[in-house]
């Protein structure tokens, strides 16, 4: 048995030999049992990519399953190919100036958010605006332009956009809207405004603000009222309480040698981020063998860009950063603090260092704390950076 098993696994070379004399061109085998074509190689091919597998019951074996789904995942794709809206493309009769097909224009504008607004240059191409960058010439921006400003110019093309006016669900007309404001306004106009309310976001615009101090003096007695969902009121309030006036403050990083930022991600969010960014990322360019690098502590509840960015972090629930504030006025001597009722978590040793580092960069120092903020840490914020003689404007 074991003579008849050897006889049958043996090759025969003397027939592979006369097989690769025949002509034909170079081929290349997988292994000996290939280029002689045995029979169990044959077999061994027909096992592994077996074709008629047995069924179960009105089953379907895998390879008619694959094509199936292949099928109708093309067939889905073809359906969004046919019948395409016709459009009618007229070439100018009086072509626009200055515009050139294949040569974008660029026009300069800007984006408000909240209290603040960003310069832009925006691309177009045919009057579509493209693309939506910074504009160099504007300082809150620098040429650069944050997620927001980035993606803003997607709104322009959202299917689900408004692109008429809308009463009680159904479509109106803008002559009805008209109509209807303009019999309201006739209808308030002889007591003064009396019940009357205007509604709007937060307004930085010198145009629109006249038109509405024109409007209250048309209607005296009626109340303008604004609301955004990330008011900024923890600021306002905060230099209030330090100055006696409501003013903004604005930070010069780029003169900065250490900040303490309390909740507050200044690189990513916010009025001026984008420049802060800017000026912040100056300051860690090492250029010469004198130049020294900022130095960035951060307190805050979430993980933040900012807080990536910092060279010590710790972190703390959003309700203890107020406590924070009070123990490190209260190192650095600040008058007029209460004692804080509760420990910091924060420890000592790292407080100690934090103090001493501001000390020591007296007049290039910042204090900021995030819009979250209440009013009270935002003081707490101010307060620091008038003693540690930051750059404040």
């Amino acid at each position: 048995m074991t003579s008849n098993a050897n006889e049958k696994d043996r090759l025969d070379l003397a027939r592979i030999r006369k097989g690769l004399e025949k002509p034909g061109g170079s081929r290349f085998w997988r292994s000996l049992e290939e280029l002689a074509e045995t029979q169990e190689h044959q077999d061994s091919l027909h096992n592994e990519f077996l074709r008629d597998l047995p069924l179960e019951g009105n089953g379907i074996n895998r390879r008619d399953a694959l094509r199936l789904m292949g099928a109708s995942a093309a067939l889905a794709g073809l359906t969004a190919c046919t019948k395409l809206p016709r459009e009618r493309i007229v070439p100018y009769v009086q072509a626009p100036e200055d515009s050139i097909p294949g040569v974008p224009l660029f026009y300069a504008t800007a984006m408000p958010m909240g209290d603040s607004a960003t310069g832009l240059l925006v691309e177009s191409h045919m009057g579509r605006p493209t693309k939506v960058e910074g504009n160099p010439g504007h300082p809150g921006s620098l040429g650069a332009a944050g997620v927001f400003a980035q993606a803003s110019v997607l709104t322009l093309y959202d299917p689900d956009r408004s692109q008429v006016p809308i009463h009680l669900g159904r479509v109106a007309s803008w002559d009805a809207f008209l109509g209807a404001i303009a019999n309201t306004l006739n209808h308030h106009r002889s007591t003064g405004g009396t019940g009357l309310r205007l509604l709007t976001e937060t307004i930085n615009s010198p145009a629109l603000s006249a038109q509405i101090r024109d409007f209250l003096t048309l209607y005296p007695t009626a109340k303008w009222h604004q609301y955004e969902p990330c008011a900024r009121d923890g600021p306002r309030e905060g230099t209030r309480l330090a100055f006696g006036e409501y003013v903004n403050t604005t930070y010069r990083f780029d003169r900065a040698d250490v900040i303490l930022a309390l909740d507050a991600d200044f690189l990513g969010s916010g009025p001026g981020c984008v420049r802060y960014a800017r000026d912040f990322a100056d300051r860690r360019r090492v250029e010469d063998v004198h130049s020294e690098m900022n130095r960035l502590y951060t307190v805050e509840s979430v993980l933040s860009t900012t807080g990536a960015m910092a060279d010590h972090r710790w972190p703390v629930r959003s309700c203890e950063v107020e406590g924070f504030a009070r123990t490190v006025a209260e190192v650095l001597g600040t008058k007029g603090v209460s004692p804080t009722k509760t420990a910091s978590k924060v420890p000592s040793v790292w407080i100690q260092a934090l103090v001493r580092d501001l000390q020591n960069h007296r007049g290039s120092s910042i204090v900021i704390a995030g819009d979250q903020q209440p009013a009270i840490t935002q003081l707490y914020a101010v307060v620091k950076v008038m003693m540690t003689c930051a750059i404040l404007r």
